[in-house]
C-alpha cells in the first residue's frame, strides 16, 4: 500500500490532489509544519521522520521543490516526487537537486531540459493538472446573485510583479548599461513563446545586475548567473507586459482585475478597469472564469514553454481563454477552437473586440476547451499517470 507524506504549504492545487490521492486508495499523511530554512531545519526535519517512520510511509510529496525532503528521502532511502508548477524555482538550484531519489515532474518543457543538464537524474516533463468536477460543484452550487456579481466583458486574475521582489525597479545603473538593459527588455515584450534574454543579455552586464540586485545564495546552491540575471529582466518584462495589455484593454472595454498587488498607477486613472481585489482560489476564481466573456492569460516570461495554471483552470471551469502565445499551449490545444491565442498587442485587440461580440462562437470555443482539459488534464488523471510513471520507474 503506498502511505505518502504530502508536505503541505498552501500551494492552490493541495486540496485537490489530497482528494485525489485519497480516491486512489492512498494513505495520505499530511506535514503542514513551517519550513524555517530550506536546507537547515533541525524541528522540522526531526518531526518529518517521526511522522515517516511512524506512519509506515513509503514517498514524500510536495508541489514544487523542497531541499530538506529531499535529504530526509536520501537519508531514509525513499522517493521524493516534486511537481513543479512555479518557474523559476530557486531551490532547484540547491545541490541537493541531482539525488537519486528525486523525482523530478516540471510543468515546462524546456525548464526540465535545463534541470538534466544540471545534473537532475529523474526530471521528466509532465504538465500540471486541474479540478474539473470540483470547479463544476462550486459553480454549480453558487446562487444566480453571486453569478451576477462575477459578469464582466474581461477578466484578468493574477499578479502585476511590482512589489518589492522585482529587484530590477529597486536599482539604478549607469546610462550605457540601463539604456542597453531597457532595449532588450523592449525587445523580449515584442515577441512571443520564445526567451531572447537568455542570449543577447551581454556577459559583461551580467555581474552587475547580481551585484546591484544583491542576489546571494549560500554554499548549499550551484548555479549560474546568467540565469539568475534573466530571471530578474524577465520579471520586469512580466510586469510591464501585464501593465500594458491591461491599460490598453481597459481604455476600450470594461476590464475587471483581481489581484493582490497593488494596481500601477496608471491602471487606477484608466476609465475601463476595476479592482475587485485578490479572489479566493476556491470559492470565488471558478465563478470569475465561468461568468467572464474573456478570461486573459498572460503568461509570466519567466516561463519559456509551459501551460500555466491559470490556462487550465479558466478551461476547466467553461471560461473562454484568450491568452497570449505559447508553445505547450499550441502543442496541445488547437488554436481558434479550444482557446484562442493572441501574438502581438494589435493582434489582442483586434481578438478581445470580435469575441466580445460573437456570443455562440466564444461559447463553443469554451465548451471545446473545457472537453479537451477533461480528457487530458484532469487533475484524477495526471495523479494517476503520475504514480504509474514512480510505479514503472522503481
Amino acid at each position: 500500500m503506498k502511505v505518502v507524506l504530502v508536505y503541505c504549504w498552501k500551494a492552490v492545487s493541495e486540496p485537490a490532489i489530497l482528494k485525489v490521492m485519497k480516491c486512489m486508495g492512498i494513505k495520505v499523511v499530511i506535514l503542514d509544519s513551517p519550513m524555517k530554512d530550506y536546507h537547515a531545519d533541525a524541528d522540522f526535519a526531526q518531526k518529518c521522520m517521526r511522522l515517516i517512520r511512524e506512519k509506515a510511509v513509503n514517498i514524500i510529496f510536495s508541489y514544487d521543490y523542497f531541499p530538506l525532503l529531499s535529504m530526509i528521502a536520501e537519508t531514509l532511502k525513499l522517493p521524493y516526487i516534486s511537481w513543479i508548477y512555479d518557474c523559476p524555482m530557486y531551490t532547484l538550484l540547491s545541490r541537493t537537486m541531482c539525488s537519486l531519489y528525486n523525482y523530478i515532474f516540471c510543468f515546462d518543457y524546456q525548464y526540465a531540459l535545463r534541470l538534466k543538464e544540471s545534473g537532475g537524474r529523474n526530471v521528466y516533463h509532465f504538465p500540471l493538472g486541474t479540478d474539473v468536477q470540483g470547479f463544476e460543484e462550486i459553480i454549480l452550487g453558487a446562487d444566480e446573485e453571486k453569478k451576477q456579481d462575477y459578469k464582466c466583458d474581461i477578466s484578468f486574475v493574477g499578479n502585476f510583479y511590482n512589489d518589492e521582489n522585482n529587484l530590477y525597479r529597486k536599482i539604478t545603473f549607469e546610462p550605457y548599461v540601463g539604456g542597453y538593459l531597457e532595449g532588450i527588455i523592449a525587445a523580449q515584450q515584442k515577441v512571443y513563446g520564445y526567451n531572447l534574454l537568455r542570449e543577447t543579455l551581454c556577459e559583461n552586464f551580467i555581474s552587475e545586475i547580481i551585484s546591484k540586485c544583491d542576489i546571494k545564495l549560500s554554499e548549499f546552491y550551484s548555479y549560474s548567473e546568467r540565469e539568475l540575471a534573466v530571471d530578474v529582466l524577465g520579471k520586469e518584462v512580466s510586469a510591464r507586459e501585464r501593465e500594458e495589455v491591461l491599460y490598453c484593454l481597459g481604455h476600450r472595454y470594461s476590464v475587471d482585475i483581481y489581484t493582490g498587488a497593488e494596481l500601477p498607477e496608471r491602471l487606477k486613472k484608466c476609465k475601463g478597469i476595476h479592482n475587485r481585489s485578490k479572489a479566493d482560489y476556491q470559492q470565488e476564481m471558478p465563478i470569475i472564469f465561468r461568468e467572464s466573456k474573456v478570461n486573459l492569460n498572460i503568461t509570466s516570461k519567466t516561463i519559456e514553454t509551459g501551460i500555466s495554471q491559470r490556462v487550465l483552470d479558466i478551461l476547466a471551469c467553461g471560461g473562454f481563454c484568450l491568452t497570449n502565445y505559447q508553445k505547450e499551449i499550441a502543442d496541445y490545444f488547437e488554436d481558434g477552437k479550444e482557446l484562442v491565442m493572441y501574438t502581438d498587442m494589435k493582434d489582442l485587440m483586434e481578438k478581445a473586440a470580435y469575441y466580445l461580440v460573437h456570443d455562440e462562437e466564444r461559447k463553443q470555443i469554451a465548451f471545446a476547451g473545457q472537453g479537451k482539459v477533461r480528457e487530458f488534464f484532469d487533475i484524477h488523471k495526471r495523479v494517476r499517470e503520475l504514480f504509474s510513471c514512480i510505479d514503472a520507474l522503481n
